[in-house]
């Protein structure tokens, strides 16, 4: 688990990233991130890399509708 910082940047906030935080999602600079925004029981989101996690749900949906087909 991580900590991160949400600043003020002009009218948008950001989230900031510690180096760990960064590293373990393979992030770079211009990158996508995609958040699951529906909070949990204790308040909490996932983060993934965008690419990872939207192939991952392209799979199992793919996985779903073949069982659905048969």
């Amino acid at each position: 688990m991580a900590t991160l910082r949400v600043e003020q940047l002009n009218e948008q906030l950001v989230v900031r990233l510690t180096p760990e935080a960064t590293s373990s999602l393979g992030l770079h600079a211009g990158d996508e991130v995609e958040v699951e925004l529906v909070r949990r029981v204790h308040g909490e989101v996932s983060l993934a890399a965008a690419d990872m996690d939207r192939q991952l749900r392209m799979e199992l949906k793919r996985v779903f509708l073949r069982r659905l087909q048969n």
